[in-house]
């Protein structure tokens, strides 16, 4: 039986080894020695290995021949469209944040020099086309099964590595216009909401650190006055029981305090996990509400709060109080809060953990299938050890996209398509004719999802307020999961049962009136 040649060309040395270089050059190489060079090797390594991916996906609908062509081209016209215009760039970026976090990605039409890549793609293409059909043997299976989830993986493991997140640092009222600093940059704006426009560069030595204004009061009433949550806060770990962002407010001159706006405690790590820091070492200063500005408008006064990478939070005449995006198009800074719920988001490592937890159900269901085909015929428990291997093997494969994708956070994405590239292997492996019986075994693999979606349910409800607490999820989600257990044992018990014995019919028909 012929392997599919379309699931043999991930596997090709080629593929494999441009998808080792993109992984090493945006981890290592470009941070090392940014350049011409490591930025170019990026785009032919990807231009290499992008199109057996996407083979993989219109192999669904195309034959062999007409999936790899339609995927080389593609994959050509798509990086011309990204690289040549604006509104491809914009696009590109888009879909990239989803799978690997916030993503900007540039136009670039020198990057087009790298397009002859595609040619080595489809070299290696016609070198798998035309090999022979492989044994059928288990190394040769691996060797297909591990090499298309590494080239998957290296594609969206990768990531332009940064050494830090835009921010804004400092608020102050000069005459009629508020004006902050972000980014080394100074801007102002006279609504205070929108319309900021570039002032100036800030000097190297204003940029050292300087004791921020955390307290401010109004010019009508030096009794009403408010101060930030983040007061003091210096970079480690400590979220102070996650009330960083956040301002206090005083009628009577300080004598009592009350919370006028804050970002609730149980989401703030929510908050944190959407914004990816460099190297996954969250700044806690950065993620804070540090300084504070108060001035006189009509109607009232109104309040400006610096939050750091969460941008600003108005307070208006009226009182109300409002988290706005700090967004000036001519210099590319675009900071804008997080929503405090948003269904699938920053949940990377349960989706990581649920993909573990499938693995681990797959192995049980087949040890249970295997022992009990063993203990009818002698044979057959030695099935259940390529899926052990495999969940052995899964844990450190686990931390290397971890270490390569830490410039995501904690993105859904990256480690939705990692669990499905594992999961999917695990899948395949018990599917590997032995002595156990193929057509029972998928009932374990679908006991086996569930109880790996089960894990996984709570965090979901979580991404939505429902439990507020990230612990509370964690630990529901294990409570499924054990509680799905018994599935997994039901059906590996059933797929590892005897056919039932099936009546031999005479090769003639009875004669009438035969009893």
């Amino acid at each position: 039986m012929r392997t599919g040649v379309l699931l043999r060309w991930p596997a090709h040395p080629l593929i494999v080894a441009a998808a080792a270089v993109l992984l090493l050059n945006d981890h290592v190489l470009k941070p090392a020695w940014p350049g011409f060079v490591t930025g170019k090797l990026s785009d032919v390594a990807g231009l290499v290995a992008a199109p057996p991916v996407l083979a993989l996906l219109l192999g669904l609908f195309l034959a062999d021949r007409a999936g790899a062509a339609a995927a080389v081209l593609l994959t050509g016209a798509g990086f011309a469209w990204v690289k040549l215009t604006a509104t491809g760039a914009d696009a590109a970026s888009a879909a990239w944040s989803v799978v690997n976090g916030p993503s900007v990605i540039l136009a670039d039409p020198s990057d087009l020099v790298a397009l002859p890549a595609l040619g080595l793609s489809w070299w290696a293409w016609r070198r798998v086309a035309a090999a022979p059909p492989l044994p059928e043997r288990l190394v040769f299976r691996v060797r297909v099964l591990v090499a298309t989830p590494f080239a998957v993986l290296a594609i969206t493991a990768t990531s332009a590595p940064s050494e830090t997140l835009p921010s804004v640092d400092s608020v102050r009222i000069e005459g009629t216009q508020v004006v902050v600093e972000a980014n080394g940059g100074s801007y102002g704006s006279t609504s205070g909401l929108d319309g900021w426009r570039f002032l100036s560069e800030v000097p190297s030595a204003e940029s050292a650190p300087r004791r921020p204004r955390v307290e401010a009061c109004a010019p009508e009433s030096a009794a009403h006055c408010y101060r930030v949550h983040g007061a003091g806060v210096i970079d480690n770990m400590d979220s102070h029981g996650g009330r960083m962002l956040g301002v206090d407010e005083t009628t009577d001159a300080g004598r009592t305090w009350h919370t006028a706006w804050e970002v609730p405690a149980v989401r703030w790590l929510f908050v944190e996990r959407q914004h990816p820091f460099p190297a996954s070492v969250t700044r806690v200063s950065e993620l804070a509400s540090t300084e504070i500005a108060v001035r006189a408008v009509p109607g009232g006064h109104q309040v400006i709060v610096v939050n750091g990478v969460e941008g600003l939070t108005v307070r208006d005449a009226g009182g109300a109080w409002h988290r706005i995006p700090f967004v000036v198009p001519g210099k590319g800074l675009d900071i804008r809060p997080v929503p405090l719920t948003a269904f699938g988001r920053a949940i990377g490592d349960d989706v990581g953990t649920a993909g573990l937890l499938t693995l681990l159900a797959l192995l049980i269901g087949t040890t249970v299938a295997a022992g009990r085909v063993r203990a009818r015929n002698g044979r057959g428990l030695l099935a259940a050890l390529p899926i052990g291997g495999f969940l052995v093997a899964a844990i450190p494969l686990s931390g290397f996209v971890a270490f390569f994708g830490s410039d995501a956070g904690q993105s859904t994405g990256l480690w939705l398509v990692t669990s499905l590239c594992l999961v999917g292997v695990g899948i395949a492996l018990i599917l590997v004719p032995r002595p156990l019986r193929r057509s029972r075994m998928p009932a374990v693999a679908a006991a086996a999802v569930l109880t790996g979606l089960a894990s996984a349910g709570p965090a979901l409800g979580w991404t939505l307020g429902h439990p507020q607490e990230h612990g509370t999820a964690v630990v529901l989600g294990l409570v499924l999961a054990a509680v799905s257990l018994p599935v997994v044992v039901a059906a590996g018990w059933w797929a590892g049962a005897l056919d039932p014995p099936r009546l031999e019919e005479p090769p003639w028909p009875p004669m009438p009136g035969a009893r």
